[in-house]
């Protein structure tokens, strides 16, 4: 199935050009993910490529780099990138850090997982916060589930609480989706609601990119957002 990036221009959504992909079998896989590659232009990325392999590599030429076992991208904006990975020192506890590729560092952020017995993170555009949408088991009709609290944690570029709140309407089935540069969260209940919980502060508009795929399965919509 071939594919084309469109580029608009908005909130008035005009039409700014048309950039041909290529042709790709997402019956059989995904559609392709997008990347600015190191001349600046919007390339698909290739299907076969080793996230994890890379990462590590990459990893080994920072101080501290290679306790961080089994690590894995999780997201990625501006020059920040969000990994999940498991410390030597502990090989059953689960970590999360900061990579800043400018200042060539690695920051833990704290109390993560905490108790969350498998926290959803979202990265801020611009890479500078990372927001806990926490998670716990709770019993519904007899099942045992995972859902969040409505406890929502922030982290700054340091890996330190900057804030924290409690927003009940995001309580239950509800996902994160999106961090929007206005400071806004984005959830979703997977069933076409959405609820939108401010977070007091700006974010960047450098956007974020993640392994997750955007609609293939129904669970999480696209998210186009505008900064200024």
């Amino acid at each position: 199935m071939p594919y084309s990036l469109l580029h608009f221009s908005v909130p008035a959504w005009t039409f700014q050009g048309r950039q041909d992909l290529g042709s790709f079998d997402v019956l059989n896989g995904t559609p392709p993910r997008i990347a600015r590659s190191s001349d600046g232009r919007l390339k698909p990325q290739p299907a076969d490529i080793d996230t994890a392999s890379e990462l590590h590599a990459e990893l080994s030429q920072y101080e501290g780099g290679t306790t961080l076992t089994f690590a894995t991208p999780l997201a990625t904006s501006a020059n920040t990138v969000l990994i999940g990975y498991t410390a030597s020192q502990d090989a059953q506890s689960a970590a999360y850090a900061l990579l800043h590729r400018t200042r060539r560092s690695i920051v833990r952020i704290e109390r993560i997982p905490g108790g969350d017995p498998e926290p959803a993170l979202s990265l801020a555009p611009g890479g500078q916060f990372v927001l806990h949408s926490v998670r716990a088991f709770n019993a519904k009709q007899g099942i045992r589930q995972l859902a969040t609290t409505g406890e929502l944690r922030l982290y700054g570029a340091d890996g330190k609480l900057v804030s924290q709140q409690t927003d009940e309407r995001v309580a239950g089935d509800w996902y994160p989706i999106a961090l929007t540069p206005q400071g806004v969260a984005v959830y979703t209940d997977r069933q076409g609601n959405y609820r939108f919980v401010s977070l007091g502060r700006m974010f960047g508009t450098e956007p974020v990119q993640d392994p997750s795929t955007d609609d293939l399965d129904g669970t999480r919509p696209g998210v186009i957002y505008a900064g200024g």
